[in-house]
Order: structure tokens, then C-alpha cells, then sequence
């Protein structure tokens, strides 16, 4: 295990923080969502010239990534004296740049990200991994004008695209091509470890339906193509079940279209769930497991969407988040909550 390091906001002094609450030690990383770092430090007279470096703004390293102190709570209890952390991911400090100007057209991945750094980088860089071309163009109006991670935000989801942070390095990467599929399975109510799976088929649907942009009236009006329908193989096991159409008047290429229909349907059960099971090896963020549920002839991928460690703890597994879902992990996890 290595060392906590907490450097001041001016980068000036930088020490080994010592003396942690280990219990309350956690990494807590969310795909697309958050990463973070959470811990209790109590004033010690091993730390107490440490323990002053412990303020808003300053930077925690924790295996070689820096997270940036954002919340912070002081109390004393008697003499003694305790502050709590919350150090989000330096790759969120984004947020506080921003690009004014707009762009529109049929852009890439690439044209977006170059677009929304070029009022400056603030230190960050990134590069693209799409061995198989899976990024394709997408019709955008009025792209920009926001914050640089709300943009990127937006490119994750008109890309369907991952970011992992490396620091201020980011990496994009196609949703289909990120993670591993490990040798590992899960059987729903069969595994003996503290396992916690929902399966729902309120969202199943296997049609879908998607409108692109219309011509203006002077160019003799209609769309630029028709109306796209895509019908799932699971039709035949299910039925036809309408999904709502998608309409975006950013889509003038049918192709473009009929990839966001097929990313868009939800064409099988929604699994979701948490796990504190000790695995024979190592799960990493975004790796894939098998899931399988006789009842409804489920055998599937699901992956891994969130993880929170408890590094200081010597022994204690991982708690686990998966899912196969398209929900957005912030509705996941408030499910798992109130499920708790």
C-alpha cells in the first residue's frame, strides 16, 4: 500500500499524511459518474504539521492520482481535533473551463474535443482509442457555449463514448470497446457470497422508431431521409414492444441514425445490482462478468460500473456496482440505496 500525499493549493509544500482513520478510507469510482476519495484524519503529534495542509482546495495523491479536496468538515471532540474529506478527481476540475463560441455541422469525436479546448487546455490533453472505427459523425447545432465538462458530457452521450482520466489525461474510448470479459460468473440466487441483483423488464421494448432533421419549406420540405424503423431480433422471443421514437434534427445520414437506434432500444431485461464478493482475481473498472437467470434464459454480459475500495482495510473485498443498463449510474445507485 502506498502512501497518502497532501500537497497545498499554491504547490508549495507537500507532506505524507499520517495517522488516517483506516475504516473510513474509500476510493469510490462511478463510470462516467465520479471518482473520489472519502477519509477521517484526526490531529495527532505525528501529523500535526500535515494536518494544517488538510484545507479546501488542496491536492490528495493516492496511487498516483491527484483528487482536489472540495468538502471538508472540521470538529473537535474534547481536545481533540478531526476533519473529514471529500477529494474528487482532478479531471473534474474541468468544469472551470469553458468554451463561449458554438459549432455546427456533421462533427466527429475529434472536432468536438478539439472544439471545446480551443479556448485553452488548462493543463488537460486527451487522446482517442477507436481500433474499429466505431465513432461515427453526428449532426451538431450550437455545440459549445457551456462549461468543458458538461461538453464532454454531451460528447459521451452523442458518442456513446467512455472517458478514463489519467490525471489530466483522458482517454475516449467507444462503450463497446471498453472493459474486459473475465471468466468469472454470477447465477442470480444461486451464489453462496453476499450477492444483491434486481431484474426488471418494465423498459424492454424491441421497436424503435427515429425522425432526423427536416428540410426547410424552401428546399421543398420533408426530411433528409424517412423515417427510420428498427425491430430487434428479440421481437421474435418477445414480441413487438414500441419504444418512443428518438427525434433529433441533428441526424441528416440515415446510417447515423439507424446506430443510435440500435444504442438507444432496450431490447432486454434491465440487470442491476451490488456484490461484496471476494473474487479470485482482480475486477478492474469496466471489466465484464456473466450473468446468468434460468427463468428468464438469461445468460449475458454485465459490467462493471462502479467500485468502491477500501484500500487502508487489509483484507476487505471491494463493493461492486454492475449492469447491463442503459440508466445512468446516479439512478442505479439511488436504487441500491433505497433498497438498503
Amino acid at each position: 500500500m502506498g502512501d497518502l500525499i497532501i500537497r497545498n493549493f499554491e504547490e508549495t509544500k507537500e507532506e505524507i499524511l499520517v495517522d488516517v482513520d483506516k475504516d473510513s478510507f474509500t476510493v469510490n469510482w462511478q463510470k462516467n459518474e465520479t471518482w473520489e476519495v472519502n477519509f477521517k484524519v484526526m490531529r495527532t503529534d505525528g501529523n500535526s504539521v500535515v494536518f494544517d495542509l488538510v484545507d479546501y482546495e488542496s491536492i490528495v495523491i493516492w496511487e498516483g492520482q491527484q483528487y482536489v479536496i472540495k468538502q471538508l468538515k472540521s470538529y473537535a471532540v474534547g481536545k481533540q481535533q478531526f476533519k473529514e474529506v471529500v477529494a474528487i478527481h482532478i479531471y473534474y476540475t474541468i468544469k472551470d473551463g469553458r468554451q463561449y463560441s458554438e459549432k455546427t455541422g456533421t462533427l466527429s469525436i475529434t472536432q468536438c474535443l478539439q472544439h471545446i479546448f480551443a479556448s485553452g487546455t488548462r493543463g488537460f490533453s486527451y487522446e482517442i482509442i477507436d481500433p474499429n472505427n466505431r465513432f461515427l459523425k453526428v449532426e451538431q447545432e450550437n455545440f459549445g457555449k457551456d462549461n468543458y465538462l458538461k461538453l464532454i458530457e454531451e460528447v459521451l452521450d452523442d458518442y456513446d463514448a467512455v472517458v478514463i482520466p489519467n490525471n489530466k489525461r483522458l482517454t475516449f474510448y467507444p462503450s463497446a470497446d471498453y472493459g474486459q470479459k473475465t471468466n468469472e460468473q454470477i447465477r442470480y440466487r444461486y451464489n453462496t457470497d453476499n450477492v444483491n441483483f434486481d431484474i426488471d423488464t418494465f423498459d424492454l421494448k424491441t421497436q424503435i422508431r427515429g425522425f432526423g432533421k427536416q428540410k426547410d419549406e424552401s428546399a421543398g420540405g420533408g426530411y433528409y431521409f424517412n423515417p427510420i424503423t428498427y425491430t430487434s431480433t428479440q421481437a421474435t422471443v418477445w414480441g413487438v414492444r414500441i419504444q418512443d421514437p428518438v427525434e433529433d434534427d441533428r441526424y441528416t445520414n440515415s446510417g447515423n441514425m439507424l446506430a443510435r437506434l440500435k444504442r438507444e432500444l432496450q431490447d432486454y431485461p434491465n440487470v442491476s445490482g451490488s456484490t461484496t464478493l471476494k473474487w479470485s482475481v482482480d475486477l478492474n473498472k469496466g471489466d465484464y462478468v456473466t450473468f446468468v437467470y434460468e427463468p428468464l434464459n438469461i445468460n449475458m454480459w454485465i459490467q462493471v460500473v462502479g467500485i468502491t475500495d477500501y484500500p487502508m482495510i487489509p483484507n476487505k473485498p471491494p463493493e461492486i456496482v454492475f449492469s447491463n443498463t442503459k440508466k445512468t449510474m446516479t439512478s442505479i445507485i439511488k436504487q441500491l440505496l433505497k433498497k438498503g
